[in-house]
């Protein structure tokens, strides 16, 4: 059903040429309106589409662009309209997400498990919008602020890294696309166009993805960039590999990085379902001793043509610096939300602690001091997102991997040989510990564990 919109940007989009999506964005301030090609690429790993991101469009005609918006179930508008409410204090319902969440978790084991009915509900239930920073679109609704981004993020991770994880990297790809400083823009409108791929997103119809840390960290040891970008007529062409894209074999969009032989860089959207000069190749997913699920894996880029439609940022040099996206930090080293995620698993270990310490009165002076350690770190968190620039988030980052590496051996101590059974959560949550040893760690931080676990003191 159409439904009139209230006085801010929406967005909708024209699928009667399936192969060529259109853009369809209306600022109402301006009442303009604008239909924009968006090209298709080729997914070159003949596995073919997983699923059409386009099923959720509707056919519209350019007198009715831009008079709809996408609907939110009540618990997005329930939260947004609580503008001086924590999520801390969130209504029962977000709970009952991360219920759901919760008891699929021990499901999402192998490459062949993504998570896919998870990452639905929370789309469906405005967690997107909500981490993304956009505004809810009905009833008057505010976007989160950046403590309420955190508290979501700490309380997805309890219920489910996985799924989280692969979250953290679809809002990313969210901020760097609504940031893009390279898209048309439409004559007398000074706000770039969004892509027609943002309502989709948004809602959980379609997964994206970032594969841009081969700009700042991986393979630079190599001496020349990972992807490489040739300027040509209007686009550019692409070669090279992405190392490590969350959700490879299984995401819509990609936003990924390359150089120019200047060493300028650019940010371009790729869409993975669909067709174009050259081909990517994308991997099904590595084993790895936990967060299999999320399907990560290298992406090949192979004489790849993107036209400048497609250009999100750039190119100019440290294009990942230039535009930051709105609200906490997407990604990369020390940012607070790969913080959030592990004290958010580490809080899981902790309640399995507490129930345990309910029969075992020689756990309870544990819990208790875990229990101090984890609220000090989470006031920590909590002031850094709310701007404390006293509070040096590579040390937030330390302290939240020598935590969760902790409060994980504690469980399996407390679960004795029932926990080294495949299976069992503290299996589950020892293994996810790792992780964060290595994603988006920066390198002072490993240098502080390395010392911290043979005991050299600053």
């Amino acid at each position: 059903m159409m439904k009139e919109t209230t006085p801010q940007d929406s967005f909708d989009f024209d699928s009667r040429n399936h192969c060529c999506p259109r853009l369809a964005y209306q600022n109402q301030g301006t009442g303009v309106a604008v239909a924009v090609n968006l090209p298709k690429f080729h997914r070159g790993d003949g596995r073919g589409t997983h699923r059409n991101a386009w099923n959720p469009c509707r056919i519209v005609k350019k007198s009715q662009l831009a008079i709809c918006k996408p609907e939110l179930p009540p618990i997005a508008i329930a939260v947004a309209n609580l503008p001086t409410q924590r999520l801390s204090k969130r209504p029962n319902m977000l709970d009952s997400v991360f219920e759901s969440l919760a008891s699929a978790a021990p499901k999402w084991q192998s490459t062949a498990d993504w998570p896919g009915d998870s990452l639905r509900l929370c789309g469906e239930n405005g967690i997107f919008s909500g981490l993304a920073g956009f505004a809810q679109p009905h009833g008057g609704g505010k976007p989160w602020n950046t403590i309420d981004q955190i508290e979501a993020l700490i309380g997805l991770a309890k219920a489910d890294l996985v799924t989280t994880f692969i979250i953290t990297q679809h809002i990313g790809a969210i901020k760097r696309i609504a940031a893009s400083d390279r898209l048309e823009r439409e004559p007398g409108n000074d706000s770039p166009i969004p892509t027609s791929v943002l309502p989709n997103l948004l809602d959980g119809n379609a997964i994206a993805s970032v594969g841009i840390s081969h700009l700042t960290t991986s393979r630079l040891h190599l001496g020349r960039p990972a992807v490489q970008a040739k300027r040509v007529n209007d686009g550019y062409v692409l070669n090279g590999t992405i190392p490590w894209v969350t959700g490879a074999p299984e995401i819509q969009y990609l936003v990924a990085g390359a150089t120019l032989p200047d060493g300028r860089q650019i940010l371009v959207l790729l869409s993975l379902n669909d067709n174009a000069e050259g081909t990517i190749q994308v991997g099904s997913g590595v084993d790895m001793i936990s967060m299999s699920a999320s399907c990560t894996d290298a992406v090949t880029l192979e004489n790849l043509y993107v036209p400048d439609a497609c250009l999100l940022s750039g190119p100019r040099d440290n294009v990942l610096a230039g535009n930051s996206p709105k609200g906490i930090t997407p990604s990369g080293a020390g940012g607070l939300q790969t913080s959030a995620l592990a004290l958010g698993l580490s809080y899981a270990a902790l309640d399995y602690l507490r129930e345990e310490s309910a029969k075992r009165e020689n756990l309870q002076p544990i819990v208790r001091r875990f229990d101090d350690e984890h609220q000090s770190l989470h006031h920590a968190l909590r002031a850094a997102a709310d701007g404390d620039l006293s509070i040096d988030s590579a040390t937030i980052r330390s302290r939240a991997n020598g935590l969760v590496g902790r409060t994980t051996s504690a469980a399996m101590t407390t679960a004795k040989g029932a926990g080294l059974i495949s299976g069992h959560p503290v299996a589950r949550w020892c293994c996810q510990a790792f992780f964060f040893l290595v994603w988006s760690c920066p390198q002072p931080v490993a240098e502080a564990h390395l010392c911290e676990l043979v005991g050299i003191e600053d």
